[in-house]
């Protein structure tokens, strides 16, 4: 069955899971050769030569396919992005499957041990240090990833940045007035919002929450913060940032601490009670654009990674409500009111070494300070 006839949207799951995943594949498929033919990626996949733009195209006609891995949403995003390479390059087919981070790393490291990859191109949020530790993909270079700013993409060319993601507080705006509305980090710590915020006990919610606190505030301040905060009694809520914010929506709870800021700004277009709130600094992920060890279709999966990071891939996914990772492209006025740049605000960068290296300790932290 082709992938895209596989693809589908469902609820995502923790990215420890993927963490931990990785832990265990990387012993099975770090240290293994791949059996697939290289010769061709090996020379490729970082050549700078003048005459680049020439062999991709003359070898991706030859070959007129490739296969996407991502956990973009497939009719939000995917299908636009798709569309866009295909116009530009008509001789070329891309079929696609949708995975969450988890999924995603099983399979790509389940066709490192068979020594027969499917994916030519993949991309997702939490998976750069976890795919290398598993040997599944290798470094590449574009053109077009100049252009990106160098703390956002891999030193090594392990991974280049696509999108953007922000977190921050969201509230109910039938519960919380106006002249209440919290500003700051410490605004959360007021005796008025005890047992009234909610957050989700997940890795990329209260944990990634705790890594950022941490990151602007250093250690000693950060436990300080912390301390305070786990007096107010904040709710863990068992299941995705997303969902925090429904049950923000529904009046469970007046504030939520971790949304992902463009959920309420959607919500609220479809008239639920609901803004978002970002706090200074604005806590910032990136998703990024990997090339796996042995792509069997390598001209086209350099070709395609070109297009994602260029101008036109990158509005693309602006056009899909994303938030583009290129300088130059800018997130559509609706939704850059929660772009830190945009409102005067700092970004609080958290990129994927970062994001690991914090992990153990921040999770350490909530079991230590929230779990009762």
């Amino acid at each position: 069955m082709p992938c895209h006839h596989l693809a589908r949207s469902i609820p995502a799951r923790p990215i420890a899971t993927a963490l931990l995943a990785c832990s265990l594949l990387a012993i099975t498929a770090g240290s293994m050769a791949v059996a697939q033919d290289t010769s061709v990626i090996d020379k490729i996949a970082v050549y700078k030569g003048a005459d680049r733009g020439k062999i991709l195209l003359d070898g991706a006609k030859k070959e007129g396919t490739l296969t996407f891995y991502t956990t973009l949403t497939i009719n939000q995003a995917v299908r636009p992005l798709v569309a866009g390479f295909e116009k530009k390059y008509p001789f070329m087919k891309v079929r696609y499957s949708r995975d969450n981070p988890p999924e995603m790393l099983q399979k790509l490291s389940a066709e490192a041990r068979a020594n027969n990859y499917v994916s030519d191109v993949f991309e997702s949020t939490g998976l750069e240090v976890p795919a290398r530790k598993a040997n599944i993909n290798r470094p590449f270079w574009s053109p077009e990833a100049e252009a990106y700013p160098a703390d956002r993409k891999s030193p090594d060319g392990y991974y280049a940045p696509t999108r953007y993601s922000y977190l921050g507080v969201c509230y109910n705006t039938d519960l919380v007035k106006p002249a209440d509305v919290p500003h700051s980090f410490n605004d959360l710590l007021d005796p008025k919002w005890k047992g009234k915020m909610a957050w989700s006990s997940t890795v990329i919610g209260s944990i990634l929450f705790i890594t950022a606190v941490r990151n602007f505030m250093g250690e000693e301040h950060a436990l300080a913060y912390l301390t305070k905060l786990a007096s107010q009694n904040v709710a863990p809520i068992a299941s995705t940032n997303r969902a925090v914010v429904d049950r923000v929506i529904a009046g469970e709870y007046a504030l939520c601490l971790d949304a992902f800021l463009h959920h309420p700004i959607i919500s609220a277009k479809k008239g639920a009670p609901v803004a978002p709130d970002p706090m200074n600094p604005v806590l910032t992920l990136v998703s990024s654009v990997m090339l796996p060890k042995a792509p069997p279709h390598p001209y086209s999966a350099m070709l395609f990674i070109d297009y994602l990071l260029s101008p036109d891939g990158q509005r693309a996914l602006r056009d899909a409500d994303y938030f583009p990772a290129h300088p130059n492209v800018a997130a559509k006025d609706e939704l850059s009111k929660i772009v830190p740049e945009k409102i005067g605000m700092k970004s609080n960068f958290i990129g994927p070494e970062k994001f690991v290296a914090y992990l153990a300790k921040s999770r350490a932290l909530y079991q230590q300070l929230f779990v009762k």
